[in-house]
C-alpha cells in the first residue's frame, strides 16, 4: 500500500494533464499487485475512485471536476458527485425526507454531509484496508457509522462494506426504522452499450422510465439490458447477484454480491440489485450506476470486483 497526493491519483484516473484546484493533503490509498491496481480516497467517505488492469485504464466513471472539490465536502453546503464506487447508507423517497428533515418536496439531492463522512484507516498493509467512520450525528440524531474494508487478491478486489451499529443519542431513536435502512454499494460507470445480469430467486425486473426490460442472450443464466439512449434516466431493479459491463478489449467489468441472507429481505425494493442510466444531456458526461444493495440496521454485504474473460 501508499499514498499520494489526490491531485497525481485523479490525474491518473480521469486521464487529465492538470488538475489545478487539488488539494495536497487530500490522499489517496494504493492497492496494487501484478495484475491490478486500485485507488482509494479515505476522505471522500472511502470511495474507490480508480480500479483497473495495473497499468491500464481506470473502468470507473469520475467527475472530471473532482479535484476541484478539494477536501470536498468539509464546509461544503451542496452535495457533489464524485463518481468511483462508494457505499450508499439510507433510503430514498419517503423514509429519505423523513431522515432529511423535509416535510414536503423534494429531498434530493442530500446533504453534503452524508455522502462525504471521511474515513479513517483502522488497518492498512500492502494489499489490504480496512476505514471506519466515527459516529456522526447527522440530522435529527440519526447516525450514521460504517466500514468498508478492501483485499487485493491476485485477480479479485474484494470490498466488505458493514453498517456499525452505535448509540443515538439525546434525541432519541433513529428516523428512519430498522426496515427501512438500506446499505448500497454504488459503482459508477461510463454508459456503457448494455449491461449482462446473472438473474437469482424470481427473476424480478422493476424498470423506471426508458429502459427496456431485459432480454436473454444466449449466455445461460444471464440476461442482457440494451442501454438505449435517452433524454430521461432509468432504473431497473431485479433479483440478480452479479452485474458486468463489457469493456473495449473485449473483457469484462464483473461484479458479485455475497451477503448473508437475511440481509437481501427487501422491504421497500423489487430486487438486490439495480442498473441506473443517466440522461443524454447529463454533464459533463453520462454514466451507468450498477449497485447491489443488503437490508437492515446491522447489513453488511461483499462485492467481487474483477476483470475476466469471459463471464464465470
Amino acid at each position: 500500500m501508499n499514498t499520494r497526493p489526490i491531485l497525481a491519483s485523479l490525474a491518473a484516473a480521469t486521464a487529465l494533464s492538470s488538475i489545478p484546484h487539488a488539494s495536497a493533503a487530500t490522499t489517496t490509498i494504493v492497492l496494487e499487485n501484478d495484475n491490478l491496481r486500485a485507488e482509494i480516497v479515505p476522505a471522500w467517505a472511502g470511495r474507490l475512485m480508480s480500479f483497473g488492469r495495473k497499468g491500464g485504464e481506470n473502468v470507473l466513471w469520475t467527475q472530471p471536476e473532482a479535484a476541484d472539490f478539494g477536501c470536498y465536502p468539509s464546509g461544503t453546503p451542496m452535495w457533489k458527485n464524485v463518481g468511483g464506487e462508494k457505499t450508499w447508507v439510507g433510503s430514498q423517497g419517503a423514509g429519505w425526507r423523513a431522515f432529511a428533515g423535509i416535510e414536503t418536496g423534494s429531498a434530493w439531492p442530500p446533504p453534503a454531509w452524508f455522502d462525504s463522512i471521511p474515513m479513517n484507516v483502522v488497518e492498512s498493509s500492502p494489499n489490504h484496508l480496512v476505514l471506519r467512520t466515527a459516529a456522526h450525528p447527522g440530522i435529527r440524531g440519526w447516525v450514521v457509522a460504517m466500514e468498508r474494508e478492501f483485499t487485493l487478491e491476485a485477480d479479485v478486489l474484494v470490498i466488505r462494506q458493514r453498517l456499525i451499529p452505535e448509540a443515538i443519542g439525546d434525541d432519541g431513536p433513529t428516523v428512519l426504522p430498522d426496515d427501512d435502512r438500506r446499505l448500497w454499494s454504488v459503482a459508477q460507470v461510463p454508459r456503457p452499450a448494455f449491461v449482462m445480469m446473472r438473474l437469482i430467486g424470481e427473476c424480478r425486473h422493476v424498470k423506471f422510465g426508458p429502459l427496456p426490460a431485459p432480454d436473454p442472450d444466449g449466455v445461460p443464466g444471464w440476461s442482457r439490458l440494451v442501454i438505449s439512449n435517452s433524454d430521461k434516466p432509468g432504473k431497473i431493479c431485479l433479483d440478480g447477484d452479479a452485474l458486468a459491463m463489457p469493456l473495449a478489449d473485449g473483457s469484462w467489468f464483473f461484479i458479485e454480491q455475497t451477503a448473508p441472507e437475511r440481509f437481501l429481505t427487501s422491504f421497500a425494493e423489487p430486487g438486490r440489485a439495480m442498473v441506473y442510466t443517466s440522461p443524454d444531456d447529463f454533464k459533463p458526461s453520462v454514466y451507468a450506476e450498477l449497485e447491489f444493495a443488503a437490508y437492515g440496521p446491522e447489513a453488511e454485504q461483499t462485492l467481487r470486483l474483477s476483470l475476466p474473460r469471459e463471464l464465470p
